[in-house]
């Protein structure tokens, strides 16, 4: 079965990887929000934003099983 779906706690170097990317996405946020005045195209914007933010946290997820192979994780389980 698939472990698509199951829940990976990052480790060190995925949550500095996160951390680095966050940093950049807020700085992206705080400019259209300074500088877009607001409408649906700033929504839609901001829509995108935390949409792609939310990827950027399954590439991580994805990159952190692939480089340990080991997606288990006591803290979260389905029992």
């Amino acid at each position: 079965m698939s472990r698509r779906f199951d829940y990976v706690k990052y480790d060190e170097k995925s949550v500095e990887k996160q951390d680095g990317i966050k940093s950049l996405f807020k700085r992206l946020e705080n400019a259209v929000d300074s500088n877009l005045k607001n409408g649906r195209a700033k929504s839609l914007v901001m829509t995108h934003l935390e949409e792609a933010y939310m990827w950027t946290g399954k590439a991580i997820r994805d990159e952190q099983i692939e480089r340990d192979n080991t997606p288990d994780c006591a803290e979260r389980s389905d029992q």
